[in-house]
């Protein structure tokens, strides 16, 4: 099934409709990955490109796809059953979100290929991949500091500061018997969380079809000689960085909970009727996924931010410092190593701007999202050396 939709896909996207380049995305679907809330066509439509030509300006290829099932019932036709919204999986840790295999059309010829956390683009004969297991590691520094503050319960009282609404206490006996494993589950999921934090930014930035940049500096406030103008708050905002936080700790409340292991005391859960795991996805659920809604948002207003020229600045824990941050460049290329200088030379003031300030600074990460959409890391290592990659997304 998979060859042929690529296939399809492909032959489709070399299309006009009324001038208009096609872009759209199809999710494949099996018995065991399905799409919630699939609005169903009557009859199925036969997935052919002329179809798709005629009715894939009716949907954004960002936000809806197309659902594609084949067998039996159809002939063995592959037909387009219906649409449904496009998974949109950056944030959730994967146990939570079963990952279809989604194709996408992006242009003439460029054809995206997602399954799981792997990445494919095919762009007129070249192929770029992409893992995110691969970015995650970013992140794996910054991420020691939000596991602590959401792993130690204030000492006056035993409340998780990003707990269950209300913050209740927890039961100290349960607490140390499932603290460990707590924990693990937070530093496991905080590098996966942060870097999806981070491409959902970068998607929205795309969608504005104006290019944008931020970064992430140890102590901006300190790094006047980066800047020539900036727009800076009078205070740091956390609403970004609060939003990660509360997903970290529901998320492994509710992880935690999943196996039988609770860590607040009788009376925190309704007992009737006398149903644990009901009311994990009655009370819990739901507090869980109404904090990825709100982590979304806080993305969004990150992003639109940096619809203003210059740069989004944000300190390593994701506090709003600053927005509208022009960036001094440097006119001498031979100060950077030879690969990023041949990068940089393709390249325009936007790009320049940014590897400057990160080659000065050790810890910092800058990120840049042309207005054709691509979207390219640069990231100061401890060890002094700068490293860039670009984003696929």
């Amino acid at each position: 099934m998979l060859k042929d939709v690529l296939i399809i896909s492909f032959i489709s996207s070399l299309h006009l409709n009324e001038g208009r380049q096609l872009r759209f995305a199809i999710a494949i679907e099996d018995e065991v990955v399905k799409t919630t809330h699939l609005h169903r066509f009557d009859p199925p439509i036969p997935l052919e490109a002329r179809y798709l030509q005629s009715i894939s300006p009716a949907l954004s290829g960002d936000d809806d796809c197309f659902i594609v099932e084949g067998g039996v019932k159809y002939g063995n036709t592959l037909m387009i059953v219906g649409t449904a919204a496009r998974p949109q999986a950056e944030l959730l840790p994967s146990f939570m979100y079963p990952r279809p295999i989604v194709v996408s059309a992006n242009g003439p010829g460029v054809i995206c290929l997602e399954i799981g956390d792997v990445k494919i683009i095919y762009d007129k004969g070249t192929l770029k991949h992409s893992n995110r297991s691969q970015a995650n590691k970013l992140w794996e520094d910054i991420a020691l500091a939000f596991v602590d503050k959401v792993s130690t319960p204030s000492k006056q009282v035993q409340v998780l500061a990003y707990g269950l609404y209300g913050n209740p206490e927890v039961d100290a006996e349960l607490w140390e018997l499932h603290k460990s494993d707590y924990i693990n589950i937070t530093k496991d999921y905080c590098p996966e969380l942060l870097s999806g934090v981070v491409h959902v930014i970068v998607r929205e930035i795309q969608r504005a079809d104006h290019g944008g940049a931020f970064m992430l500096l140890p102590s901006p406030l300190q790094q006047d000689s980066l800047f020539r103008d900036k727009r800076l708050y009078s205070e740091i905002r956390f609403e970004l960085s609060e939003a990660i936080h509360r997903v970290l700790a529901l998320n492994s409340i509710y992880t935690l909970a999943l196996q039988g292991k609770w860590i607040y005391p009788n009376g925190v859960l309704p007992t009737t009727p006398d149903d644990f795991p009901f009311w994990v996805k009655q009370i819990v659920y739901p507090q869980l996924t109404n904090s990825y809604i709100d982590l979304t948002k806080q993305c969004q207003r990150i992003a639109n931010l940096a619809n203003a020229d210059g740069a989004v600045v944000l300190n390593t824990l994701f506090g709003l410092e600053a927005f509208n941050a022009k960036l001094n460049s440097r006119s001498d290329m031979t100060a950077f190593p030879v690969e990023l200088a041949r990068f940089l030379g393709s390249r325009g003031n936007r790009h320049n701007s940014m590897a400057s300030a990160i080659s000065s600074l050790s810890g910092s990460i800058g990120i840049v999202v042309s207005q054709d959409g691509n979207a390219v890391c640069f990231h100061r290592l401890f060890e002094d050396e700068i490293e860039f990659f670009e984003l696929t997304l």
